[in-house]
Order: C-alpha cells, then structure tokens, then sequence
C-alpha cells in the first residue's frame, strides 16, 4: 500500500482523533474488538472462502449474497466458530443444510456449531447476509461506491486490527490467517466485477445481468482478498518469469486504457528487476485496476487497486513511488506478511525500499542515491514531528502504523542492512527468507535469523541498533594526521558518534571512510565503530588531502549528504540538503561535499552570547582548486504548523522573545576550533517576525556552519560590567584602549567581538591570555553605539563604546 503525500496529512489528524474516540468502543464502526486477534488461528485454520454477492448496483446500496468458510480444527473440541464481519444483515448461517444459531453484535458473528469436532474434521459454513459495507472513519480502507465504481481498500487506517476483510464478508481478519479464494459475483450487464486471481468463467442470466467466477489458488490473509465492479475493459499483456510465462491484466474503463498502458510502460521492467533481487514471483497474475480513489494504491494480491489519477495524460511520474511499490508487495507484504501490525516496516518499508531497487534497476545507481538521500531528508525533518517523537519502526503503535517510521524509515533500514551485509549476500538473504516464508507471516525477529542463517553474519547489532531502538547515530570525523611510512601513508583516524533521539550508542557498525589526494585519486575502506570516539590507523597509497565518511551511503545516519565535482562557474544546487551554491570563479574541478547534520553540534564556550541550533549543522568539504569561489544559501525556518517545505527544520531554536534580527551565523574551521561569529555572511529576511528566510554565505569556506541566536541588544547591555572592563577614550574618535587588567585571568585566548546598534557583528579579535591593554583601531567604524565582548571561554564580560568623529 502507498499512500497519497496530502492525503497523508490530513490523516495524522483524523487517527489521532480517531483513536481518543475509538480507544473503549467495541461496537463501533472501525470494528475494534479489544482482543489477541491472532489467537483465534491457533484454533481454527480456514482453507478456503468462497464468496458470492450480488452487486448490480454501483451506487451507494446494500450488497446481498454468502460466503462459503471452509475451516478444519487445530484442537480437539471445537464447538463455536468465531467469524468478523462488520454491521451487516446476517439472514442465516447453514452447515451441513442444518440451520445454526448465533449471536452477532456488528462486529463478531458467534457460531454455535451444533456439534463438537475435532483434529481431522473439514467443515463448511454458509454465511448469507445483506447491507451497505463500511468505509473506514479515516477515509482509507473499506468498501466505496463512487463515480460508477463499487470496491474495496483491504485495510482500514483506523480500524483496529488494521486488517479488513470484514466489511464485504465473514472471516478471519488478522495478518495471519490465510486461505485460498474463489468468487461469484454478479452485476449489471453493463459492468465487469474483477478480483484475486484468475477469471475462470463468465455466465449470463436471463435478469440481464451477468456473473464473474474468479479463482485465487494461492492462500492470502482476508485483507488482500479484493472486488472493484465498474464499466471495466481489460488490457492483456504476459510477462517471462523465472517460473514461466505471466499473465498480466491492466483493467481501467474503456477511455483510461491508453493512459494505463502509457503510465505502466516500465511495469515489466519493475517485474524483472524484482525476480532478479528477491526471487521468482509465485502469483497466477500481475493485475493492477483502477479506481477514482486519490488518497493512495492497495496491493490486493494479483490485482492491485490503483488510483485513476495517477495515470493522467500517461504520465510515468508515479512508476517508482506508487506502481512499483505496489507491485513489490507480492513479495514483502503479500507472499510474506507480517505477523502483527507492530512490524508493518516488513510491509511497507520493505516496499518502499523495493521502489528504490527499482529506479537502481532502470536508472542507475545515481538515480537510487537520490532516492536514498531524499527519504533521509524527509525523516530526519518530519518523522518525529508528525508522530510524537522518534520511534523504532518494529513495535509501532496503532495509531502510526501507516506513518513516516514505517514507509520511510523502514526503506532506510532496509537499505541500511543492505550497507551491513553487502550485495551479495544481502540478496542471497533476501531470496532465501522470502522462499522459506512464503505465503506465511514473519516478525522483525525471524527475518534477522533467516538473514544470519543464510549469511552467516551476526546481526544481532544491526537490528538493535536500527530496528528495535528508535532515533539515529550520527558519525563523523573528527580529525586525523598522516604519517609517512615507506611508500604507503599511515592515518590515524578519530571518530566521533553522536545520538539523534536514540536511547544508546550503536555499536560494530560498519563505516565506509574515502580519502582523496589533490588529483581526486580516491581510496575508500571499511572500519567498525563503537563507542562515543574510537581510533582508527589505516594505510592508504597516497598522501591524502580529505578524509570523508559514509560516501555512497550505504548506511541511513542523521546526516543528509551529497558531492559533486564542479567545473563550472554558475549555479549547482542541493536540494535535499536545502543548501544552493553559486559559484563565482573557478580555475580547475573542484570537489565539493557537504553534510547537512541532522544533530546537534558541539557546544559554544561556556559564557558565550550566542545559543546554537540544538539539531543541525553543515559542514561544506572537498578539494577546492586555487582560486575557488563562490556563495551558499540556506534555508532557515522556525515555524513549526504544518509539516511542509522547510517548517521544522530551526522550530527549537526559536524563541517568541528572540525574532530574526537574532539570527547569526557560526563557523569553525574543523572540530579542533571553537564556534565562533562568520563575518561573511547575508541574512535575507521576509520580515522579522515570520521566523523564514535564507542565508547567504557570502564566501564559502571549508569547514563547519550552524544558526544561532544571539543574545540581543537587551541581552549584552544586562551582561555590562560594572568598572572591570575601561575604555579610553568613551566616546572615541580613531581607536580605543581596552584596560583588561581586571578581566578574570585564565590560561586561554581572549576573543573580542565588535557588535554595532543593530546586533550585527563586525569585527573580532584573538587576544593573548594575560593582556593588560589592547588597542583597537576604529578607521572604517562610522559614528555610533557599538558593544565589545570579551570571552575566553570560562569569562564573558561586555563594554558599550560610543564612537563619535
């Protein structure tokens, strides 16, 4: 399933609504029932439903008709037979032509069986019922009537269990429970009913209206099991599989045909590279049928719900986010499920990854990096926004099931154990936990022991870190020296992690580190990292002039990273990490990468004016030619309402008594230096109190930026000293004595910045430890109030000066 980005939005509302409404209500219309209901399996196994319906009508009318449930006992002494269906008519349920008695509150039909049976027994119940089948209070999931279709969405978003079957027949509806599929159903004449599996046989009535046997062979959970009614034609088409020929039916109204073939041009291609990385696809059919829902896509097995609006004009801008995500849940969601809602990233974020696989596959390994990075972008900004905070995607709550952890950070992890174990094996591992699971659930925990089993690597470490803990680590370097030895150059290599929003520091993660030489000659190896800092000595053939981790991103940490070699002046532009460059001269290629830190930096001076942003920075690098110049803009934005475009990115370094005019930028050369004021840099306001805007650094320079606020004006003047700072002379024409002989001693260097009225900073000054005076030349200062401040990083003291000329 894949859920429409706006409607997305609109939904973290509705569920949060949904569940304080729904939280003790076992009778209401998402069909909650407050019990374990994967237990029920333990008792029961159902083979086979059958399910006959009468819907002639496409409008908003009740449905009529049966379901045949075929069940054998696991246990001996069954006498009840609990079945979900959601407030429907229930007209009689007959076993063996006897009528059975029963009690139904809307939400659970209670069988008495009228005997006992036990281990062996195969029975058959006919359930006949009538009504309107449910759309889910969430808008997702359920059956609809619109624009001349009637269908239904598996799942319902707020429905609990997720799972929802229930609304169109009686089942057992959970994750577990599978079973083979046939159905009759009968429309108007003028309509086609399509479902799981392959149409078997097509009668006409003497009513004028016609009936549709479709055969599933395969066993599916309830929430795959699937009807769409409408003025359907169908597009044939096969595909070579591994296993032998496919067939494949694209079904659309007669005028949507052309624009589906269009927008599904690379569906086999999908379908290859799938087979190709995670096995032989084991279906009767690919199947992919359109219906007028906008808010996503539902993968019924072999014929996936699909949106009429993405297919508009034959556009293909849906291929990877939405066809091919679809089409990969019949091997991660449908041939193998996960086994509660909890693990639903074995679904969906295995899904979403599956569309990366798919962009590498036809676009290239470019294309799936871009991928990569904007996913990361979109969750180190939003994810814990919109769901109450950071959360392991194994163990999610109810309410977030369908959520950003699940689909994007679930992508991420996949991918980030693909990092952990290299291709081959990473693949040989996937093959194999999907062939030994199929058709059968799995929890978070089986799929590392299948991964181990097939690998042979321990990845007791990968899981706990990424899977079952929430938040990110972030790493990087945070200096290294180069030794001569013979030919070959010794690094060592220091190593800094940092946590975002999770409970421990990671451990044995496998880090990729590249040095490059000045003539882009690159050397990248593998290290383990544990612990807050580690050590690394490592050999490498050159004299390298960078050092740079996690280059090809092959794990997904708190950071939003891209290079590029850059030839030309002009503009080069980094979206996903909201930095643009304008490159102003240039003599030779440059190589340029840079790192949007989603954490926090390292702290400021004790005593210091500013407040720096406490969850991100930059560090611009590379290998910069003789002559290099250019700007950076940023974005910064404080607001933090709706979860879009650049909101949530400074929302915590934002106060409502500092606005914009408070707004500074800092810069170190490397982490060996402290933070201190950038005098080159352009600060581009909407107005002061909207908390947006951009900045412009006006010359990029290596090394490390964060925001940060700054005292203010009413801030420095509370922080004046009282006669242990003198000026001579106050007022001052040319330059000015500062008498530092009362200034706290300390071993350290003194910084003195000069703040003009406004808060802006204009000049600073390294000063010797122990100094009794210093001079400050005033040329180029015009008339005014001017602040000087003092820190030497134990000690802040503040003077006015007034200049006067």
């Amino acid at each position: 399933m894949k859920i429409n980005t706006f409607f997305t939005l609109l939904l973290y509302v509705t569920l949060a609504l949904l569940n304080n409404i729904f939280a003790s209500d076992v009778g209401n219309s998402s069909g909650q029932m407050n019990i374990n209901h994967n237990q029920r399996s333990d008792t029961l196994n159902v083979l086979h439903y059958h399910v006959n319906l009468n819907i002639t009508s496409v409008a908003s009318s009740p449905i009529s008709g049966f379901t045949d449930v075929k069940l054998t006992p696991k246990l001996n002494g069954i006498t009840t037979l609990n079945l979900d269906l959601l407030r429907m008519n229930v007209d009689s349920v007959i076993l063996n032509n006897n009528q059975l008695s029963f009690n139904y509150n809307d939400t659970l039909l209670k069988i008495n069986l009228g005997n006992t049976y036990n281990v062996g027994d195969t029975l058959t119940v006919k359930v006949a019922y009538h009504g309107i089948p449910q759309i889910d209070p969430s808008g997702f999931g359920g059956f609809s009537f619109a624009s001349g279709y009637a269908y239904n969405l598996g799942v319902g978003f707020s429905a609990d269990p997720h799972v929802y079957g229930r609304v169109w027949h009686p089942c057992f509806d959970n994750f577990v429970e599978r079973a083979t599929y046939s159905f009759a159903i009968t429309t108007a004449n003028n309509h086609k009913a399509v479902c799981n599996g392959l149409l078997i046989g097509i009668t006409n009535n003497p009513n004028n209206t016609v009936t549709w046997n479709w055969q599933l062979a395969q066993d599916i959970p309830s929430y795959l099991s699937c009807i769409a009614v409408a003025a359907y034609a169908t597009v044939h088409q096969n595909f070579t599989s591994l296993s032998g020929n496919v067939p494949v039916e694209l079904v659309a109204v007669p005028s949507d045909t052309t624009n589906m073939k269009n927008a599904f041009v690379n569906l086999e291609n999908a379908f290859d590279a799938f087979e190709d990385k995670f096995g032989p696809y084991l279906w009767d059919k690919v199947g992919f049928v359109l219906v007028p829902f906008n808010g996503g896509a539902m993968e019924h097995a072999t014929n996936i719900a699909y949106p009429k609006a993405a297919i508009t004009g034959g556009s293909t801008l849906y291929e990877a986010e939405l066809m091919s995500h679809e089409l990969s849940h019949h091997w991660f969601g449908d041939l193998v499920t996960c086994s509660t809602a909890e693990d639903m990233w074995l679904n969906e974020g295995w899904a979403s990854f599956s569309a990366f696989i798919f962009t590498e596959s036809l676009y290239g390994k470019e294309a799936y990096k871009n991928e990569l990075r904007s996913n990361q972008a979109k969750i180190l900004q939003f994810a814990h926004v919109k769901e109450g905070g950071y959360r392991a995607v194994s163990g999610i709550p109810h309410e977030w099931t369908y959520g950003d952890h699940v689909y994007l950070k679930g992508a991420a992890i996949a991918h980030t154990i693909r990092g952990y174990m290299g291709d081959s094996l990473f693949f040989l591992a996937v093959k194999n936990y999907l062939s030994e699971n199929a058709f059968g659930d799995v929890d978070s925990d089986k799929m590392r022991n299948d991964f181990e089993a097939i690998s042979g690597l321990d990845l007791s470490d990968c899981f706990n870190n990424w899977v079952f803990n929430p938040g990110y680590a972030h790493f990087s370097i945070d200096s290294y020296s180069v030794n001569s030895v013979g030919g070959n150059f010794n690094v060592e290599l220091f190593v800094k992690q940092k946590l975002t929003g999770a409970p421990n520091l990671y451990t044995n993660v496998p880090l990729e580190v590249t040095f490059m030489n000045n003539a882009f000659s690159s050397y990248t190896t593998k290290i383990m990292m544990s612990g807050q800092t580690a050590s690394f000595n490592i050999n490498v053939p050159f004299l390298p002039t960078y050092a740079g981790l996690n280059h090809e991103l092959k794990i997904s940490d708190a950071i939003v990273s891209q290079y590029k070699t850059i030839k030309t002046t002009g503009t080069h532009n980094m979206p996903d990490l909201k930095i643009n460059f304008n490159i102003t001269a240039i003599t030779d290629s440059t190589f340029l990468r840079v790192e949007h830190n989603f954490t926090a930096p390292d702290p400021l001076n004790i005593g210091s004016v500013y407040t720096i942003s406490p969850n991100r920075y930059y560090k611009i690098d590379g290998i910069f030619s003789a002559g290099f110049k250019g700007i950076a803009t940023i974005n910064y934005d404080g607001r933090s309402t709706t979860p879009s475009a650049n909101q949530f990115l400074d929302n915590l370094l934002f106060s409502s008594v500092l606005n914009e005019d408070s707004l500074v930028l800092l810069y170190r050369k490397s982490a060996a230096e402290q933070w201190a004021l950038y005098p080159y840099f352009t600060k581009v306001m909407n107005n002061v109190n909207d908390k947006y805007g951009t900045i412009k650094i006006d010359s990029i320079q290596k090394g490390e930026y964060a925001l940060a606020m700054k005292s203010g004006i009413t801030g420095i003047e509370k922080k004046i000293s009282a006669n242990k700072l003198k000026l001579i002379p106050n007022p001052a024409k040319d330059k000015v004595v500062v008498d530092l002989t009362n200034f706290p001693k300390s071993e350290n260097i003194i910084e003195c910045c000069i703040i003009n009225n406004e808060g802006k900073w204009i000049r600073n000054y390294k000063i010797a430890a122990h100094t009794a005076n210093f001079e400050i030349d005033l040329n180029g200062l015009s008339n005014g109030l001017y602040y000087l401040t003092f820190n030497d990083g134990l000690s802040f003291e503040n003077s006015k000066l007034m200049i006067n000329k």
